[in-house]
């Protein structure tokens, strides 16, 4: 079990450089990218208003496969290694949608279209009523309860079962350059200190 750092969780919806690793200066010939097949997924083709309506649920009912998939990039430093819990967490947004469509579709589009036309910055205040019925739909129809403010700031244990990467091992030198000795001590000046305020 490894502990998450309290943080919002990112959603990971199609392989991208954004969430991108310490840059690499170099390749060799031994570097590998990921073939087309491999990064190629179905999308989540939903709009801004639609995703920040469902945000809460979204990320309560994928909770383990974006923990997962944070923990991957943040221990692996690599997103090459960590496609496959990327697709995960995909799959799982797609399968919420659908079970959003399938049960609460009305809600759903009244909240997101509430949200869009509401004001410039799809605030959640101007649209609490419709939001009600949409969490009312989802508990209801889906058993899942919008979580309350700050529960995806708090810090989670994630029980994997990926193994934890090897430690690189620290950069040695040989041929580096033999360190300066201390400096001696020094006592007081003989004559004092010219900035005398200071004594």
């Amino acid at each position: 079990m490894r502990v998450i750092p309290g943080e919002t969780l990112l959603l990971y919806l199609s392989w991208s450089g954004r969430l991108s690793a310490p840059p690499i200066n170099m390749f060799t010939k031994d570097f590998t990218l990921p073939t087309e097949e491999e990064l190629t997924v179905e999308e989540v083709n939903v709009s801004t208003p639609a995703l920040r309506a469902a945000a809460f649920h979204l990320g309560k009912a994928c909770e383990n496969e974006n923990s997962e998939f944070m923990l991957c990039r943040r221990e692996e430093k690599d997103p090459r290694k960590c496609i496959d819990e990327g697709k995960a967490v995909t799959a799982c947004s797609l399968s919420f949608f659908r079970k959003i469509k399938k049960a609460c579709l009305e809600e759903f589009n009244q909240y997101s279209n509430c949200l869009d036309k509401s004001s410039r910055d799809l605030e959640y205040r101007h649209c609490r009523n419709t939001q009600a019925v949409f969490d009312k739909c989802v508990l209801e129809s889906l058993d899942l309860e919008r979580p309350e403010f700050g529960y995806f700031c708090r810090p989670k244990i994630l029980n994997t079962k990926r193994p934890k990467p090897d430690v690189d091992a620290p950069l040695e030198f040989p041929d580096a350059p033999v360190p300066l000795p201390d400096q001696p001590a020094t006592g007081t000046a003989r004559y004092g200190s010219r900035f005398y305020w200071m004594q």
